[in-house]
């Protein structure tokens, strides 16, 4: 060693073997440095791989309350801060959302649901440290679906009926009830063996049946369970009880806030007819024309032959009877106009008018309507044979769903003059009906403003003109003053006191307008018949006088007068292939002797009191059989807008969605 030290060369090897152990151990360092770095590294990222998957679990929770919360936002982002001694590190998770279709149902993509999209990434910062990004980015995805009423065959807030201020019975459902999709109420739901139909007497339900109450037997009101009731042979598809009741809201929010509105929201009536994914309408506005004046006379013809009659025996009735009363009535006509037309497109529409509407639906649409909706004839779907269902295995319709939704209450219209046909009267809904889709009724009667007649406010699905009687039309017939062929019109209001008047003279009060006990052939009051004691009156001069029979409530009828011959009392069977959300139970059939609506149904006379839903004299059974059928799409799809389901209480009420998967997916480039 000390001559290789005390040699020049020596010691310059002795320094360049120096330097390169020094470099070496750099090296080393340096490698050692570097492999515990991109250990340290490593640990970051696995840390911030784990980080990030409990951030977008939790994320998939945080933003379907989001969408619960409200579904037309847009999803908030997030940022999460954790503290280390050294360093900040900042997650960042950046929401997306959009709706998609998933495959679930018969095969076809047809369950429309919201993908929630959520990429998370990290960033670190230290003091006098640029700010370096992670590597590492999770990205997951979510598949949410809105649930809807549509999700319900049958759906009531309350199974009572319009009428239950003045009766304490429930409506119930009995024998020939049969429905194949899911039902629930807030309210008990009443069961009774009676009626018919093909299981000794009870309801079938062949899906889940809930309610937020409890099951009770019509009518003595006892525990359906603890009763020898079949309940495996009443509810095929199981049953619950006291299960949490669903929020019904009486807006139709969703509809206001996205559909479209072509409509003057001035006009009183919108008629629509739709034809595919296009429609035409009119609009119709109810003018006051006048107070027109009619003179009520002691006696008075009903018919062609008895006014010839009198005029051929050379008196005049309007001379030789007691001018009785004179009646000063504001008359009103409807004013049709043409208006818009256009194409609907997987689209929602709202008007604040009173909406007629039928026809054939291609395509996603759902109208609603701030009031009153009447359905003037059959509404089917362009890709289904009528009368045949839309979820047929063999056939399934896989593009049309059609919503209908009002604020107040859906009726199917008696008859109606069609504007877009000449008024021609049309008497489509008086043999049978075909209605597809999803109806909702959601509107919710003020209490403190009609205290208990709140009842008749709430929405409702049912039927025009539920209490018939005949009145008297219009007649041709030779003029007492001419003998010229002359149109005598308005007859009742010749022999009726209307509005009735309680200070009227006592000799004449009973020329009231009344209502009396049905007689035969037509088992109601009203034209044709007339009491044969005031038809031989003539000239029926006072004190004492004979009274006319009775008759209908001027204009209850859509298109009075009409003759009780010609009244529909059964109108067939509803055919739904749907849906029905309704406030209350609406009423698709009458017995025609309720005692509510008819206290004094067998009275001659028998007085009107339509403001306090009292239609004088008994009359036929009327309305609708059932015929329904639910539509499973609606699992899967609803009609665009349609009025969700909402759970929650007090402040806390959210829309209800279905998670149907979360996964973790390769982030987007």
């Amino acid at each position: 060693m000390k001559e290789i030290i005390k040699n020049e060369k020596g010691a310059i090897i002795l320094m360049l073997v120096a330097m390169i152990v020094v470099l070496v151990s750099v090296i080393s360092a340096f490698s050692l440095i570097n492999l515990v770095q991109n250990d340290h590294l490593q640990t970051q990222y696995q840390n911030d791989k784990i980080q990030e998957e409990l951030l977008l679990r939790s994320e998939a929770v945080r933003t379907q309350l989001s969408l619960e919360n409200d579904k037309n936002k847009p999803l908030p982002e997030r940022e999460v801060e954790i503290l280390a001694n050294d360093r900040i590190t900042t997650y960042t998770i950046e929401n997306k959302k959009e709706y998609t279709m998933i495959s679930n149902f018969m095969g076809y993509a047809t369950a429309e649901a919201v993908a929630i999209r959520s990429l998370a990434s990290a960033r670190r910062s230290r003091i006098f440290i640029k700010t370096n990004y992670s590597p590492i980015k999770r990205y997951s995805e979510r598949l949410l679906r809105n649930e809807s009423l549509a999700q319900y065959q049958y759906f009531s807030d309350e199974e009572a009926s319009e009428n239950a201020e003045g009766t304490d019975d429930p409506v119930k459902f009995w024998g020939p009830d049969v429905l194949n999709g899911p039902v629930h109420s807030n309210s008990d739901i009443w069961i009774q063996q009676a009626g018919g139909g093909n299981n000794m007497g009870w309801p079938t339900f062949h899906a889940m049946v809930s309610t937020a109450g409890i099951f009770r037997k019509f009518p003595e009101g006892t525990h359906l369970p603890d009763t020898e009731a079949p309940m495996d042979q009443i509810f095929q598809g199981g049953w619950q009880e006291e299960v949490a009741s669903i929020i019904f809201e009486p807006t139709a929010n969703d509809i206001k806030q996205n559909g479209i509105r072509p409509f003057d929201s001035t006009k009183e009536i919108v008629y629509v007819k739709l034809d595919g994914n296009t429609y035409s309408s009119m609009y119709g506005d109810i003018e006051f024309v006048g107070i027109d004046t009619f003179g009520v006379y002691s006696w008075y013809p009903h018919t062609p032959a008895w006014a010839n009659a009198v005029t051929n025996a050379g008196f005049n009735w309007f001379e030789d009877t007691d001018h009785l009363w004179t009646n000063y009535i504001p008359m009103y006509d409807t004013l049709w106009t043409s208006g818009p037309s256009g194409t609907i497109s997987n689209q929602c529409v709202w008007m604040e008018s009173e909406l007629w509407i039928e026809g054939v639906v291609a395509g996603k649409q759902t109208w609603g309507s701030a009031d009153t909706v009447f359905v003037v004839g059959d509404i089917w779907y362009d890709g289904t044979p009528i009368g045949t269902s839309p979820d047929d295995e063999d056939n399934p319709n896989r593009d049309d769903y059609f919503g209908l939704v009002s604020e107040q209450k859906i009726l199917i219209r008696y008859k109606h003059k069609d504007p877009f046909d000449d008024m021609v009267v049309r008497t489509d809904n008086c043999n049978d009906i075909y209605l597809y889709g999803a109806y909702a009724a959601i509107a919710d009667g003020n209490e403190s403003l009609f205290g208990i007649e709140s009842c008749h406010y709430d929405g409702i699905f049912t039927f025009q003109y539920h209490h018939m009687h005949g009145s008297t039309p219009d007649f041709r017939a030779m003029s007492p003053y001419t003998g010229d062929d002359t149109l005598f019109s308005f007859i009742d209001f010749h022999k009726f006191i209307y509005p009735p008047n309680t200070f009227v003279p006592p000799n004449i009060e009973d020329f009231n307008l009344h209502g009396a006990a049905p007689v035969a052939p037509y088992n109601m009051c009203g034209f044709p018949y007339e009491d044969n004691g005031y038809l031989n009156s003539f000239p029926n001069n006072g004190p004492t006088y004979a009274i006319p029979y009775g008759t209908d409530w001027p204009y209850y009828n859509p298109i009075w007068p009409e003759s009780a011959a010609n009244i529909t009392t059964e109108r067939g069977a509803i055919h739904i292939f749907g849906a029905i959300a309704q406030r209350r139970r609406g009423f698709v059939h009458r017995s025609g002797s309720d005692p509510f609506n008819h206290p004094q149904g067998l009275s001659s006379p028998s007085p009107w009191d339509i403001e306090d839903y009292h239609y004088s004299g008994n009359h036929p059974s009327c309305g609708y059989d059932k015929d329904y059928y639910y539509d499973n799409r609606f699992l899967f799809v609803q009609p665009p807008c349609y009025p969700q389901i909402y759970r929650g209480f007090g402040d806390t009420v959210l829309s209800d969605f279905k998670a149907e998967n979360w996964m973790l997916k390769i982030p987007p480039k």
